[in-house]
């Protein structure tokens, strides 16, 4: 073992986050912006070109075998499955062995490789990636399949799309509205959704910040939302039952002011 690995391995928690603050490697969320527009105004936004550059070349890489799977444009060495999304796809395919997935926000098809190998047994797969126009463009310029396509809504899916689930993983955060779209996914046939690595305070009521990506990654800053856990349920219970309440990988964090939040998930199947 390498005196670094050692060295992290016995350092507390706190200590290696403090590290990772300083030296710029971890995600930061600061600010109190007091609307959308002012969060708008003082980060840079998503669109970028080089977000999508470096998803793109990540993407290809793991497509061409060289790499098991990839997020938000970062290359890993060893695959990670996201068992409980998995669970929530193996019982929305229940019975028929099909599966039609809308993937809200699914960038160039991430989600889609996690799990593919563990939906080998199903009959039909669908996974239509709803996200942004340029990322719509390049997904159908090089990486649309029998099974995977890229659309600019939900609401502009085929009418022919009869969707089994609707994934939202770490997407709503990123949203002016996302109750709005939660809407939209209310309005699908989708009898399941499920919403993924999503921040999530114990408040009532949500938080605008600044996220700012670690530079090792790209340099970005974005508006998010970190939303009130206790409000999107109460939002979807009208229409959605609670199956599951799960913590994400990324786990307890702190924007910069000290207010606490988890990445959380939900599993949610649609009422009679």
């Amino acid at each position: 073992m390498s005196s670094a690995t050692l060295a992290k391995a016995l350092a507390p928690p706190i200590v290696l986050d403090l590290f990772r603050r300083w030296s710029g490697r971890t995600l930061r969320f600061a600010g109190a912006p007091a609307s959308w527009q002012e969060a708008v105004r003082v980060s840079a936004g998503y669109g970028a070109p080089d977000i999508l550059s470096r998803v793109v070349e990540a993407t290809r890489a793991v497509v061409a075998g060289t790499a098991p799977f990839e997020r938000d444009s970062i290359l890993f060495d060893e695959p990670e499955y996201p068992f409980a999304v998995l669970a929530a796809l193996c019982r929305a395919a229940g019975a028929t062995g099909r599966l039609t997935v809308v993937d809200f926000g699914g960038s160039l098809g991430s989600s889609y490789r996690q799990c593919r190998a563990f939906l080998d047994r199903l009959t039909t797969i669908r996974w239509q990636v709803v996200e942004q126009p340029a990322f719509v463009d390049a997904g159908r310029r090089e990486f649309t399949t029998d099974e995977l396509s890229f659309h600019g809504s939900v609401d502009d899916l085929p009418p022919a799309v009869d969707p089994t689930l609707v994934l939202a993983s770490s997407a709503l955060q990123y949203l002016e509205d996302p109750y709005a779209h939660l809407a939209a996914f209310t309005r699908s046939a989708a009898a399941h959704l499920v919403i993924d690595r999503t921040p999530m305070l114990d408040g009532t009521t949500d938080r605008l910040c600044i996220q700012h990506v670690p530079r090792h990654i790209y340099p970005a800053s974005y508006p998010c939302r970190l939303l009130s856990r206790a409000s999107l349920i109460e939002h979807l219970q009208a229409d959605w039952r609670l199956l599951c309440d799960f913590g994400c990988a990324e786990g307890r964090r702190a924007t910069d002011d000290g207010l606490s939040f988890e990445y959380r998930g939900l599993i949610l199947e649609r009422r009679s």
